[in-house]
């Protein structure tokens, strides 16, 4: 009796149960390699049994599909669509699982009878078409929204340069492009330092089949521009080729960052075409980033619609046939999530039909036939929320927006092998519609560096000011200052003791002429060192470049005005003791004048026409410092006056300056052993012009080595000018400051000239040659000097013979008064005639005009 009540309990609740559930027909089409394989079948199966149990959904799924997978073939594919659709019961949707070419026909073929298609294991971007695709339906993101992650990764690690290799498909073109897209949608300053796609037919290495997109060139542009961060999109077989060139050119390690598009397909690197070993790719594979679509979602323990959690879903797997769960690919989730999709969709279709008078009698071959219910059951999985095992199921336009995952591919070397890790570092979950944000990996690993930080994106250029400092440029004024003030007192002394013998046989007027060059020199000092800074902001540029024209025209006029002057005393030392001759007249100082004046005109014009013609001004430059074993590099901004053709304006001036410096060397060396007591500042005169000489070619080569060191080169420049000015302004008034203090009233007589030979060396023909005229002359002038002595005797005799002869004539003019006559005898002594034109000469010349009319 019992069991009786039991069999109709049973046969009630199953009659129940046929009642109220919906059983939906679909087509069911797989492709696999394996035409044995049973994969799908064992994951559909537990799909739609589990299913069952729901006590919320009514809708039962009846997939009618082929007893084996069919072969990746368009062909058959579509074939088989056409065979189904005409089955019974009319199938109401297509749930596929197959390639690429086979979908794409599936779908194309489905969309002309609006028949939705739902697919969950191509990524392909190509199915994003929705003119071609109108009512496919794909549960797997697309390869479109990995780019999202790779934004978010890329501002994670302030990468914003980077270059971009893809294939040259459009299924990977594509990607590219929406990613451009969306980068341009921020504020960002994106630097794309190369894009470029590579086709199979371009990896050829040899030279005279390499085309404009070839691999070599892709990387030599990646090598050249120094790229560090190389996005890759392109399949698994290109992958190993350009991997291969990575490490051919070197492009990994620490300095690089490589962030593909993952492969699902296991050990895809053994594979290897290429002409590197499995080894080197490694190698260059190391430490690689990828992303790909999350094979369950990140919260393992939301439960889902299916009263399903994705770590439970996980758990089922291992209990099913663990090879076919391996066998098959990375997808169980998203085909799970399919049925779960197409389920819920057919769910809510019912409720949606009645309210459009729609019938839901699909039995009926004119009702299956609508339009009606086909495109309300798209716009619902269109619009559909719910939580599935790869995390919320949500479409945009039909395209899944989903998890994306980013992996790292470790490499570890074993005894024998390399061992590879795939390890989860990051997932991009999905917010809101357009939304994503970056949260780690639950499993608390951490990214692997080649280096101790992540790769700069490229050299990091920090850009810093060069200026002159306040200490340095208050150092050198001090010191300019203190010059300024030395050669106003040297000036004050030689005013004041003007009369002195010892200052007015120096050429008290010349030496004015250079403390005046030597007091511009200081300013060039006090000009260099003032920049913009110190003007600030407004009317700085104007400012400036008169600073640039104040600087050249105060150093070039100051040195020609000193060296001029200190170039004329040597010359005339040079003319006078180098070559004597009889017919030479006095040499004045209006002739050394001259001298200093026409320089200081040839200076003028060339100054002059160097500001009219192509004046200086001031602009910024940059000059880089690396610092070894860092991606740093300091850009230093500095400030310089520069024309058009300023290195030909300079060349002029250093060839006319070289010109007067090289001369005055000569003239210098060749009166090296010349003492003039009587000019007494000759000695120092000739080592002012050596200090000269050699300070000017050394400030010349420093200042051009350190041009691109601002401060560095202001110092060295200002030091050498202010030694030179200082010591030339010391030789010249130092001997006579001490030769004043010593005889304050002059009373010392000038002492005759002294040509002193100094010297151990053998000398040579010419030195010989000369050395006797030399003595010649000595001789000649020695020859001179008795003459006049003579001649100056005689005249003392006469001149005491005269004397006598006055004191008879006054003897006898005083006897005429006595009127007593007398009878004298005059001998009119014999005169020496001299030319008495001395006393017309000026003091400081009285040597050299004695010297001419003693000739005469």
């Amino acid at each position: 009796m019992r069991t009786c009540l039991y069999f109709i309990l049973f046969s009630f609740l199953e009659f129940v149960h046929l009642t109220l559930s919906k059983q939906i027909p679909l087509i069911g089409l797989f492709t696999s390699t394996n035409h044995d394989n049973h994969s799908s079948s064992i994951v559909i199966d537990y799909a739609v049994n589990h299913l069952k149990t729901i006590s919320n959904l009514t809708t039962e799924l009846r997939i009618q599909r082929t007893k084996h997978d069919i072969p990746c073939d368009m062909a058959i594919g579509t074939k088989m669509v056409f065979d189904m659709i005409s089955q019974t019961p009319r199938p109401l949707a297509i749930f596929s699982g197959s390639c690429q070419t086979v979908a794409s026909a599936i779908a194309e073929t489905a969309g002309i009878y609006d028949m939705t298609t739902i697919i969950y294991s191509e990524t392909s971007s190509l199915f994003t078409a929705r003119d071609k695709y109108p009512t496919l339906i794909r549960t797997v993101p697309g390869d479109s929204q990995h780019n999202i992650a790779r934004k978010l990764l890329l501002n994670t690690y302030h990468w914003r340069r980077f270059g971009i290799l893809y294939q040259y498909e459009r299924q990977y073109t594509m990607p590219v492009t929406r990613f451009n897209d969306l980068l341009h949608e921020d504020n960002i300053e994106w630097e794309i330092a190369l894009s470029k796609g590579i086709s199979f037919k371009d990896l050829d290495e040899t030279q005279g089949n390499r085309t404009r997109n070839s691999l070599k060139d892709a990387f030599d542009e990646l090598q050249r521009d120094d790229t560090r961060i190389i996005i890759g999109n392109f399949n698994s077989t290109m992958a190993i080729r350009i991997f291969c060139e990575a490490y051919r050119y070197n492009l990994y390690g620490s300095r690089h960052q490589w962030i593909i598009v993952g492969y699902y397909e296991s050990e895809w690197w053994l594979k290897n075409p290429a002409p590197c070993n499995t080894s080197e790719i490694l190698q260059a594979l190391n430490g690689t980033l990828q992303t790909r679509v999350a094979e369950l979602g990140y919260d393992e323990n939301a439960r889902t619609v299916a009263d399903l959690t994705p770590a439970q879903f996980k758990f089922d797997l291992t209990r099913l046939d663990i090879s076919s769960y391996h066998t098959n690919s990375y997808f169980v989730g998203y085909e799970f999530d399919a049925i779960l999709t197409l389920t819920s969709a057919f769910e809510n279709l019912d409720k949606s039909l009645i309210k459009q008078n729609c019938s839901n009698n699909f039995s009926n071959d004119f009702v299956w036939r609508q339009s009606c219910w086909r495109v309300e059951l798209i716009n619902i999985i269109k619009t559909l929320d719910i939580d599935g095992v790869t995390g919320r199921i949500r479409f945009n336009n039909g395209d899944r927006i989903g998890e994306i995952v980013i992996e790292q591919i470790l490499v570890s070397p074993s005894h024998k092998s390399k061992n590879v890790e795939i390890v989860k570092l990051f997932v991009a979950l999905p917010t809101e519609q357009s939304k994503y944000v970056l949260l780690p990996a639950k499993n608390g690993r951490n990214i692997t560096w080649h280096g101790q930080d992540p790769p700069n994106d490229r050299i990091k250029r920090i850009h810093r000011d060069q200026r002159i400092s306040v200490l340095t440029y208050t150092i050198m004024a001090i010191a300019s200052g203190i010059g300024i003030l030395i050669a106003t007192g040297f000036f004050v002394f030689n005013i004041i003791f003007r009369t002195h013998r010892f200052i007015r046989m120096s050429s008290p007027q010349i030496n004015n002429l250079i403390i005046a060059g030597c007091i511009l020199s200081y300013t060039s000092v006090l000009l260099m060192g003032i920049d913009s800074s110190l003007l600030g902001k407004q009317n700085s540029i104007s400012a400036m470049n008169f600073i640039c024209a104040a600087r050249i025209w105060t150093l070039s006029i100051g040195f020609t005005i000193s060296f001029g002057a200190v170039f004329s005393k040597t010359w005339r030392v040079h003319t006078i003791f180098t070559n004597v001759d009889a017919s030479k007249r006095a040499i004045k100082d209006i002739q050394l004048f001259i001298i200093v004046g026409v320089l200081l005109a040839v200076d003028i014009i060339l100054l002059s026409t160097w500001q009219i013609i192509d004046p200086l001004k001031i602009q910024k430059y940059e000059s880089q410092t690396k610092t070894e074993g860092k991606d740093i590099v300091t850009l230093w901004s500095y400030e310089e006056c520069r024309s058009k053709r300023r290195s030909i304006w300079f060349t002029m001036q250093s060839i006319y300056k070289g010109i007067l410096m090289v001369t005055g060397s000569r003239f210098a060396w060749a009166t090296r052993n010349v003492q003039i007591v009587a000019l007494n500042d000759s000695k120092y005169v000739g080592m002012s012009l050596y200090n000269v000489v050699l300070l000017s070619i050394t400030t010349a080569v420093v200042g051009y080595f350190l041009r691109d060191q601002h401060e560095r080169s202001y110092i060295l420049t200002s030091t050498f000018i202010l030694l030179c000015v200082s010591i030339t302004l010391c030789l010249v008034f130092v001997p006579k400051v001490l030769e004043v203090a010593r005889d304050p009233h002059s009373s010392t007589k000038p002492q005759r000239v002294i040509i002193s030979t100094v010297g151990t060396k053998s000398p040579s023909p010419t030195q010989e040659k000369e050395k006797k005229n030399a003595t010649k002359d000595n001789q000649q002038v020695l020859s001179k000097i008795k003459q006049l002595t003579h001649q100056n005797d005689t005249l003392r005799s006469n001149a005491n013979k005269c004397e006598e002869l006055i004191t008879k004539l006054l003897s006898i003019l005083n006897d005429a008064n006595g009127n007593k006559q007398s009878q004298i005898e005059i001998f009119i002594p014999k005169s020496t005639i001299l030319a008495d034109d001395i006393t017309s000469a000026q003091e400081s010349d009285w040597l050299l005009a004695d010297e001419s009319q003693s000739r005469k």
